[in-house]
């Protein structure tokens, strides 16, 4: 592959800022304070430039394709690297997690937030907060049912939601998952439905999204963290062939 110059990869750089800066305010939702926009931004710059170096134009993915997927790996790896999540907050978002997937069984549908909070004794709010802390430590990843490419891990929700790169998962035999993934989305409630649909299929801001719900930001995170959640458990179900 011919070597990219000092000022093509420049112009690069300048095409696809706004791609980066996009991706940044995306993610930059619920973010620890010792983490701003800026880092997410300088982090998918990084991003961008490995995408630069590594890009074979004979990869069967264009460099737009190619450099989203380094973009917005590099941005999650920033959040994830923090590392801000003390022992004592995952411990409780596990709970939670196992909890709804408990009650969902227990009940054969889909748990509330009161009875999740009842059944864990305590309130709401601190329900709400231990959601917020899961779309930072809980981001739904294919790395997490094992699963990259090319030693990239590959975002799921993004894979289906894009139509540009639904074919990695034909390519990855992972056609299966993407319709046990595209049920488990159908059978969310219609709120929780709607912020995976307008966050990851129309690829609008969390704070677009709670003007469209009338609701708060913070409580569109709430909600997209609930949903991860649900998620997660889904897949997990799907891989174990409990589904």
């Amino acid at each position: 592959m011919k070597r990219v110059t000092g000022k093509q990869k420049e112009r690069i750089v300048e095409q696809f800022l706004p791609r980066v800066k996009y991706y940044a305010g995306k993610y930059a939702f619920c973010l620890p304070p010792e983490l701003s926009i800026e880092d997410l931004v300088s982090a998918g710059i990084v991003g961008l430039l490995e995408a630069i170096e590594r890009y074979d134009p004979s990869m069967n993915a264009t460099l737009s394709t190619f450099a989203d997927f380094r973009i917005r790996g590099a941005i999650i790896d920033e959040i994830r690297s923090m590392q801000w999540a003390s022992k004592d907050a995952r411990k409780k978002l596990e709970e939670v997690r196992n909890t709804y997937s408990e009650l969902e069984k227990s009940l054969n549908r889909i748990a509330t937030d009161e009875e999740v909070a009842e059944r864990l004794n305590i309130t709401l709010d601190e329900l709400y907060k231990t959601l917020s802390t899961a779309n930072t430590m809980n981001m739904v990843n294919l790395e997490d049912l094992g699963v990259s490419k090319d030693g990239e891990s590959l975002d799921i929700l993004e894979c289906i939601s894009r139509e540009d790169e639904r074919d990695m998962l034909d390519e990855l035999n992972l056609k299966e998952l993407r319709s046990a993934l595209g049920n488990a989305i159908d059978g969310l409630p219609e709120k929780e439905r709607l912020v995976v649909t307008l966050y990851y299929f129309e690829e609008l801001t969390m704070k677009e999204i709670g003007k469209i719900l009338d609701i708060s930001e913070s409580r569109v995170c709430q909600l997209h963290g609930k949903v991860i959640i649900k998620l997660r458990n889904k897949m997990e179900q799907f891989r174990d062939g409990s589904a």
